[in-house]
């Protein structure tokens, strides 16, 4: 399960990365942007869920032994 974590977390963090490319800075108002925007909050939501998820198992292990 370990290893499928650190692969969850490794492509959030390429999908946060990539559609912070994607976004436009200088025409922010257009639909692909707004597009990108909102991929970028999910993939956000995402990488959070993905590290709390991380952090509950730690402090589990910790209170299991």
């Amino acid at each position: 399960m370990n290893i499928l974590e650190k692969i969850l977390l490794f492509l959030t963090i390429l999908a946060v990365v990539f559609n912070l490319t994607q976004l436009n800075i200088y025409n922010f108002l257009e639909d692909e942007n707004r597009i990108a925007l909102i991929c970028f909050i999910l993939s956000l939501c995402a990488l959070i869920l993905i590290l709390i998820l991380i952090i509950s198992k730690k402090i589990r292990d910790n209170y299991n032994n």
